[in-house]
């Protein structure tokens, strides 16, 4: 499941599962080895920091975690892939982070200040400490490269599927079959991740509306007949259903009406 763009497959490594969201000032992570048969997880609840976002906390929690992890492989002899599943709009940055992460490069200010722009060119409202957390997060991702290891992240909805590269000119629909055979289909379409595909009759998935993306969905790996995928689907569900949620029930709300007219 690990992007091809940030590691090789040469060797046999060790595999970590690591999920990082939260919701309503708590986050949670929780450690996980898919490659180890009824292996304990750990986990872990934090608090936001006063003073700092959702985002940045969950960008400097997975830092974190990243150097933990690599520090702990290294220290038994091991590498490792890292597949990191959290909330999307931390994702969505890490997207924007792979091109200058390529080879194990690590960021300087010039690569940080262009998370700062939307796609159109046009600079967006982020501040000093939303640079500092992507400077924080893309160290860890270099470093831990750096050391050999792999390092992926995702949106934790998207854990049961892997993205399509789609050619600029080529158009895919919800529900299309594709046959990949070593990486590739006839339309030119590979899956992100996954640099060898070979599966015949591929069904395509949709999803978003503003800037869809295209997915196929995984199957569960016969060399692991306990089946982690399903055991890391079920672990994020628990997870988000764990997580502090707004009350929208404004039904026992004991305002004054007089705020509500001159608000």
């Amino acid at each position: 499941m690990t992007n091809t763009n940030m590691n090789t497959n040469a060797e046999k490594r060790a595999q970590l599962d690591l999920i990082v969201i939260g919701r309503q000032g708590k986050i949670r992570v929780c450690r996980m080895r898919p490659d180890v048969y009824r292996s304990k997880a750990s986990n872990a609840e934090l608090d936001v920091p006063e003073g700092m976002t959702l985002r940045q906390a969950i960008m400097g929690t997975i830092a974190d975690e990243l150097n933990l992890a690599t520090a702990g492989f290294e220290k038994h002899g091991k590498k490792v892939n890292i597949e990191v599943y959290t909330v999307g709009q931390v994702a969505i940055k890490y997207y924007q982070m792979v091109k200058f992460l390529k080879g194990g490069h690590f960021p300087n200010a010039k690569d940080i200040e262009t998370l700062s722009y939307k796609n159109d060119g046009t600079r967006n409202n982020d501040t000093a400490e939303d640079a500092a957390a992507y400077t924080e997060l893309a160290e860890a991702i270099a470093n831990s490269i750096a050391k050999g290891n792999g390092v992926h992240l995702q949106a934790s909805g998207n854990a049961d599927v892997f993205e399509l590269i789609v050619p600029e000119g080529v158009t895919v629909t919800e529900g299309q079959k594709l046959d990949f055979v070593d990486g590739v289909s006839a339309e030119g379409v590979r899956v992100r991740g996954w640099n060898k595909a070979n599966r015949m009759g591929a069904e395509v998935i949709v999803k978003g509306t503003k800037a869809p993306r295209a997915y196929i969905s995984k199957a569960a790996d016969p060399k692991k007949p306990w089946n982690s995928l399903a055991t890391l689907l079920e672990t994020i569900d628990g997870i988000w259903d764990s997580l502090p949620v707004a009350d929208k029930d404004k039904s026992r709300d004991d305002g004054n009406v007089e705020d509500l007219y001159s608000a």
